[in-house]
């Protein structure tokens, strides 16, 4: 099966989303570590309103609020640094996905890949991602593939790969 796609810079950023949570513990600790460090915060001031606790508190909060933007909002910066530096990621490419591995054009080049150097597969609402490393995925984008193909592609990958994970 082949297909032909063209990344963008949100398929970029979904992916970043996906790797960091594939797995429960990081994505709900994630998603709760804000609301943990807010409740905290209001107990302190609300349990002891001495003036001097707001100036003690000033720091921890500033803390907070930088690591509130650095988590929600570093992912959008890392891919769009990914996107447009990689001038191998802009512009049309091509995969075809065979029974030896996936081979690879791009402008500028291409690979082939065996099926053993992937350790996992990922489906998201809008990607698939194939991992050769914890962190290092290629993407292929949903939108590039009709419901037959993307029926074919799960079969294929979960026979070579083995079962895909959800995020």
């Amino acid at each position: 099966m082949q297909i032909t796609y063209a990344l963008s810079q949100r398929d970029f950023f979904e992916s970043l989303i996906a790797i960091r949570n594939r797995k429960k513990w990081g994505k709900w600790g994630f998603r709760l570590s804000l609301p943990a460090m807010g409740l905290s915060t209001l107990y302190l001031l609300f349990t002891s309103p001495r003036p001097e606790l707001v100036s003690n508190l000033a720091p921890f909060l500033f803390l907070v609020m930088l690591w509130t933007f650095m988590v929600w909002c570093s992912p959008w910066f890392s891919a769009r640094v990914q996107f447009v530096k990689q001038p191998s990621a802009q512009g049309p490419r091509s995969a075809l996905f065979d029974s030896d591995g996936v081979k690879w054009q791009w402008d500028g080049g291409s690979s082939a890949v065996e099926w053993k150097t992937y350790t996992r597969w990922m489906e998201t609402k809008k990607l698939i991602l194939l991992c050769s490393s914890p962190i290092h995925c290629t993407i292929v984008p949903k939108r590039a593939l009709n419901a037959e193909q993307l029926s074919e592609l799960r079969t294929l990958l979960t026979q070579k790969i083995g079962s895909g994970l959800r995020v």
